[in-house]
Parts: C-alpha cells; sequence; structure tokens
C-alpha cells in the first residue's frame, strides 16, 4: 500500500511539472531582427485586476525607431494603435487600455526605422507579432488553494485508480480498493469543478460556467469531460461504488479495471492540455 501512496504522489507530481510547463500561461521572449536592428519582446499574456498591460520592446543597438503597438478585439478587422515611446535607452513602452475581465484583444507591433550607410538614407518598415492577453480579475486565495488541492487530489486518486486497476488485471486483486478511489475521483473532481470551479471563474472571468452547452471554454470543458468518463466507470461498477448489498455491478470486474485505464488515460491527457485560468 505504501509503495502504490508514493508512486501515486511521485506520477502526480511529474505530471503536474509537464503540465506547467506545457501550460501557455506564461510570457515568452520573442527576438526579431532586421537589418543590423535586433528588437526583443517579453510577451504579456495576461492583466490581473485593473490597470493597463504595459508593452515593453527593447532595441539593440538602441537606434531611433518609430513604433507603435497595434491591437484589437480578437475576430475584428480594424486594428487601433498606440504610439510607444523611449523610457530609457534602447527601451520602448506603450500602455495598452484596460478592460472589463474575462475581455481578450491581440497586439503587435509597427515599426519602422532608418538606416544611414555609405550609399545613403534608406527606410525600413515591417509589422511583427500577433500575441493574446486575457484580462483577468483577482481571485481569492482561499479560493484558488482549495479549487488546486481538489484538482491535485482528484489527479493523485486516478493515477491510485489506474494502478488498482492494473493489479486487478494482472494480480487478481479484488476490486474494492479500485472503487473506492473511483468515489474519491468523482468526490474532488466535482468539487474542484463546480462549486469552487464556479467561483473561481466568477471572481477569474466573470461568468461562473464557460463549458458546454454555454461556452467552449476549454478548461470548463475538459472538466465536464473528465466527469463524465468517471461517472460512465461508476456506472459501470454501482453496485460497488454505491456499496449496495444486493444487486449486481453493470460489467464484470475485468470490463470495470479496463475501464478505469481507458478513463485515467484519457482524464490525464485532458489534465496536460493548457487550462484558461
Amino acid at each position: 500500500m505504501r509503495k502504490r501512496v508514493l508512486v501515486g504522489i511521485l506520477v502526480t507530481l511529474l505530471l503536474f511539472v509537464v503540465a506547467r510547463r506545457m501550460s501557455k500561461n506564461r510570457p515568452s521572449e520573442m527576438e526579431m531582427t532586421y537589418g543590423d536592428v535586433r528588437l526583443t519582446h517579453l510577451t504579456v499574456f495576461e492583466q490581473v485586476g485593473p490597470g493597463q498591460p504595459e508593452i515593453i520592446l527593447s532595441v539593440a543597438p538602441p537606434v531611433k525607431i518609430d513604433a507603435v503597438v497595434r491591437y484589437r478585439t480578437p475576430g475584428e478587422d480594424v486594428f487601433e494603435t498606440v504610439g510607444m515611446s523611449e523610457i530609457s535607452e534602447g527601451v520602448w513602452a506603450a500602455r495598452l487600455p484596460g478592460k472589463e475581465k474575462g475581455s481578450r484583444i491581440e497586439y503587435g507591433f509597427r515599426i519602422s526605422h532608418e538606416e544611414i550607410s555609405e550609399a545613403g538614407t534608406s527606410s525600413a518598415s515591417f509589422q511583427e507579432g500577433n500575441y493574446l492577453i486575457k484580462y483577468k480579475g483577482e481571485v481569492s486565495v482561499t479560493v484558488l488553494v482549495l479549487h488546486i488541492l481538489c484538482m491535485f487530489a482528484a489527479f493523485f486518486f486516478i493515477v491510485e485508480a489506474m494502478l488498482g486497476a492494473f493489479m486487478i488485471l494482472f494480480m487478481r486483486e479484488e476490486k474494492e480498493f479500485t472503487g473506492a478511489q473511483v468515489r474519491w475521483v468523482l468526490l474532488f473532481t466535482f468539487l474542484g469543478g463546480w462549486p469552487l470551479g464556479f467561483v473561481l471563474n466568477a471572481q477569474r472571468f466573470g461568468p461562473i460556467w464557460e463549458g458546454f452547452p454555454f461556452g467552449y471554454d476549454i478548461t470548463d470543458n475538459k472538466t465536464q469531460l473528465i466527469a463524465i468518463f468517471w461517472l460512465i466507470v461508476a456506472v459501470l461498477s454501482w453496485k460497488s461504488f454505491a456499496c449496495r448489498r444486493t444487486g449486481r455491478d453493470v460489467a464484470g470486474t475485468r470490463v470495470f479495471a479496463a475501464a478505469v485505464i481507458l478513463a485515467s488515460v484519457l482524464s490525464l491527457a485532458l489534465y496536460l492540455v493548457p487550462h484558461s485560468l
């Protein structure tokens, strides 16, 4: 039992690290080179709370440029612009407008500069970038911590259920242990995805639920799918799942174990899909 718990914790931590590294919710450094000029920009992916996102562009060598930030709401054809100013040598900045939580904008750059050479003066103009910023509200630390703990627990019990299913198939173990893990998976998925998820989503984006059929938010929809996977597993072994003394399970022991493994693999794959928070 101790080995099984230890393996579950290690696999859970490993997959959380992988999911974190795959997340799109982090800035990335973009580099653009035009002639002898190198431009670098650390992308802004979110604005949390009231305020205006600040866009920074570094120019090396620090030559004189004419730079504006182009931005628009996704789906619109027309860009608006805001001029950039040099705040220190080789560093240019602009602030985009503040918006309501749940809003999104795409931004990029339009830059022109002059090059002076022995042949004379020439000018170059180019447009670059299509980066997305999400405007988010501030969330309660308590709600966020509880949500993360619930999803971590659900993740852990998914791993434990899968280990138990393999023991059923290859070691002829009874399914009581695995059935108990299925109950914990559903409990923590429900708590983290719905009561806590509703509050978290409302604080972060405004609406309390943006999953199907009301919306297409990736986090809400993948939580919904994971719950469906495990509800199917529970139905297949309802007598064991509900700890009933009468009746019989819909599926046999080996079919139940196979269903648990399939639900585990699909759930873990969905956990690795970057979330929207």
